[in-house]
């Protein structure tokens, strides 16, 4: 047993040492190593993001140059006793455009150096590692400066097609210690460099189509500046005579100042002083100044009138030969009589002919004070804007003539009236007396009468009151043409509808249909005329009556609509043709029923006439065999019906 305690506490000791051993032989190494490689990644993180945040797009190669420097200073913080060259191509080699390095003494830069590792590195494009440097060529005085050993030529700044690079960055150091750690340092700012480097390329692109397609686009703009400015002046001036016919044609159209207000336009568009129109008077056969010229007076243009049988006028050579005409100076000119450019005191002058298709209507006489005022284009302009006064000036024309055709209609439309009113008021008295002589000896007062008589007499009577019927229609229409002013008031529409429907049941039993009436509780009040309601009312039922034939049920309804009363007229009877659904509503139309029912037409008519004026809505809706449905709606009153209570026209 105690043979063993010694063995177990040698092996103890030797497992100690060999522990220990292996962690300072393999271990503590490795360990260091990635300590180290941990912090130089660190380091690479914090170098990495301060690249970034210092990355933007240069203007300028200068300012590329302050990137590259920038970027080398912080690298240079990271490896101080490493020095870093920059080197740019030239024709005759290399030249160093920038380095870091602390000197005691400033080092003599040679203007240009040859160095093959750096074209190698240029036309490969890759990371260069030289481990040991020999034979740098003329470059080797420069190396010795910066004691510089070993090597990492890093190339950036591509160029295109060629593929060779334009700078180089050599990280130079008197060993190869630090470019383990170094080198990714050297890839990242190479490829930052180089993205900057493409981009900036790509923007001065950019920059430089851009600053040529707006060169390109002013001198277009120029062109079209020159050339155009007509077009637009024309443009313009086509514009204002339009606004000029709006104002002719439009709601606010004035007729007589129609030709003054173009005038006075052409007059302002080319400077003119004397603008008018000539036109021809094929009863004095003549060309005469039409009133609203520009810059004459009444007396001047009433003393300006050429037959157009003088051709010594070069407005009237303008009106025969369709030609226009311009003078620099018409008191001088000899194809001008002198009398008339003097009379308007006028040098400058442009004629131009006013023409409707084949037929020349006048001449555009425009003058100026000035001699040679005129150009070539305000002739052209004034040959433009002649077709569309030719327009205006027949459109001006026709509008005095309808016009005056619709004064007179007006006129003869109030005489008719007139007449109507009279002559019905006139036969209404003899009508009265007939009616009331013939009701008498119907009545037996005047002696006994045989069957015969009797017949006769009846027909009479029904004649007549046909005839007074008429009469009361008419007088109707003439007053509701005549804007008769309505009573307006209250009126409860359910107590009329009542009223209407007791006097026409009997029509409706001598006829064999079934009158009906539905109306709403809360049918709202309405204002109006309770005289023409009636009559409405009255009108379409006696319609039904007559129309939906023997064995038909009428009912006439009223419903609360909310805004407004509508009143309908419905029976089953044959209903309207499609056709014929527009003009019931015309004066004096009668349907074309199989079996021709007495009436005067006028009934309908008189109803929408009514309805109109009440501000309601008359329609009718019927499909062929299913009957006719009539409505008429009238607003309700807005002030309520609190206001009418006891006031209320039909109400209890």
């Amino acid at each position: 047993m105690n043979y063993f305690i010694p063995v177990l506490v040698l092996g103890a000791v030797l497992g100690f040492a060999a522990y220990w051993y292996i962690k300072f032989k393999f271990l503590l190494p490795v360990e260091s190593r990635l300590k180290a490689y941990e912090k130089a990644f660190s380091g690479f993180m914090v170098f990495s993001k301060e690249i970034l945040e210092h990355t933007y797009i240069p203007d300028s190669l200068e300012h590329y140059g302050d990137i590259t420097n920038y970027y080398l200073i912080k690298l240079h913080k990271l490896f101080p006793d490493s020095s870093m060259l920059v080197f740019e191509k030239e024709e005759a080699g290399w030249k160093l455009i920038n380095y870091l390095k602390n000197f005691k003494v400033e080092p003599k830069l040679m203007s240009s150096c040859k160095w093959a590792a750096l074209d190698r590195g240029a036309s490969g494009g890759e990371i260069i590692r030289l481990d040991s440097i020999t034979g740098a060529d003329t470059a080797s005085e420069l190396l010795s400066v910066f004691d510089i050993k070993s090597a990492i030529i890093c190339p950036f700044m591509p160029s295109a097609p060629a593929g060779n690079c334009g700078r180089l960055m050599v990280f130079g150091a008197r060993n190869s210690l630090d470019f383990e750690l170094a080198e990714p340092h050297l890839r990242f700012i190479a490829c930052q460099l180089n993205s900057i480097f493409k981009i900036e390329g790509k923007v001065f692109a950019l920059k430089k189509e851009t600053d040529r397609l707006k060169a390109e686009l002013n001198a277009v703009v120029r062109e079209l500046d020159m050339a155009g400015s007509r077009l637009i002046q024309r443009a313009k001036e086509r514009k204002a005579l339009y606004e000029v016919v709006t104002k002719v044609t439009g709601s606010e159209k004035d007729a007589q100042l129609g030709c003054s207000a173009i005038l006075n336009i052409v007059a302002k568009i080319v400077e003119a002083d004397v603008v008018a129109c000539l036109l021809f008077d094929e009863a004095s056969g003549e060309l005469v100044v039409s009133p609203g010229s520009y810059g004459i007076t009444d007396a001047e243009r009433m003393l300006y009138s050429i037959p157009v049988s003088n051709n010594a006028s070069s407005s009237v050579r303008t009106f025969l030969t369709r030609k226009s005409f311009m003078s620099g100076d018409a008191q001088k000119d000899p194809d001008v009589i002198t009398a008339y450019a003097k009379l308007w005191n006028i040098h400058s002058l442009m004629l131009v002919p006013i023409s409707k298709g084949k037929r020349v209507i006048g001449v555009l006489r425009v003058g100026s004070l000035k001699t040679n005022y005129f150009t070539q284009d305000n002739l052209e302009f004034l040959t433009v804007i002649a077709d569309e006064l030719a327009i205006i000036i027949e459109m001006v024309t026709l509008y005095d003539n309808i016009s005056r055709k619709a004064d007179e209609l007006a006129q003869l439309n109030r005489l008719k009236d007139e007449f109507l009113s009279t002559v019905s008021h006139e036969l209404k008295t003899p009508l009265t007396t007939i009616k009331g002589f013939v009701s008498v000896i119907l009545s037996g007062e005047v002696g006994p009468l045989n069957e015969q008589q009797l017949n006769f007499l009846n027909i009479t009577d029904q004649s007549v009151n046909r005839l007074t019927h008429l009469i009361s229609n008419l007088l109707d229409i003439s007053r509701l043409n005549s804007k008769v002013e309505m009573e307006s008031q209250p009126l409860a529409l359910g107590e009329l509808i009542k009223t209407s429907v007791a006097n026409m049941a009997l029509k409706a039993r001598e006829n064999g249909v079934a009158l009906v009436s539905s109306v709403d509780s809360a049918l709202p009040v309405v204002h109006g005329d309770p005289r023409w309601i009636t009559q409405v009312i009255d009108n379409l039922i006696l319609n039904a009556i007559k129309y939906a034939g023997k064995g038909s049920n009428v009912a006439v309804t009223g419903r609360n609509k909310g805004t407004a009363a509508v009143i309908g007229v419905e029976d089953n009877g044959p209903g309207i043709p499609e056709a014929e659904q527009k003009l019931v509503f015309e004066k004096f139309y009668r349907g074309k029923t199989g079996t021709i029912q007495p009436g005067t037409g006028l009934g309908l008519a008189i109803s929408k006439s009514v309805i109109e004026k009440h501000g309601g809505k008359i329609w009718l809706e019927s499909k062929p065999g299913q009957g006719a449905r009539f409505f008429f709606a009238l607003p309700a009153d807005k002030r309520g019906s609190d206001e009418g209570a006891g006031k209320v026209i039909g109400g209890q």
